[in-house]
């Protein structure tokens, strides 16, 4: 085996960017038997069962994620429509204060 592609691996590996099939060829490497002493730590975080286990990701992974995605943009475009809404009647009611104070005060300074 070459190390140092089993190096490249294990860097890749540590950055999470490694493949299914990479990682299989990292478990295999590490399940035998002579290994060198540099790489023998790693050897129990390769051959832990669960590592097999884990099930692949299918479509209705991506499925839900994009639901979930615009989901989260119609939410966001809602805030955004609820906060413009706010503020437009904010001003509209701070301009018929204005309009109503301004006849009052017209009204009371000419009589």
């Amino acid at each position: 085996m070459d190390y140092n592609r089993i190096k490249i691996l294990l860097d890749k590996y540590w950055e999470c960017a490694t493949t299914i099939e990479e990682e299989r060829e990292l478990r295999h490497f590490f399940s035998a038997e002579t290994l060198p002493p540099e790489l023998r730590p790693y050897k129990a975080w390769f051959l832990t069962p669960e590592a097999e286990t884990l099930p692949p990701l299918g479509k209705e992974f991506d499925l839900k994620v994009l639901q979930r995605i615009s989901r989260e943009k119609r939410q966001r475009h809602l805030r955004l429509f609820y906060s413009f809404s706010a503020l437009i009647t904010f001003i509209f009611v701070l301009l018929f204060i204005l309009i109503l104070t301004s006849s009052f005060m017209i009204e009371n300074c000419c009589v």
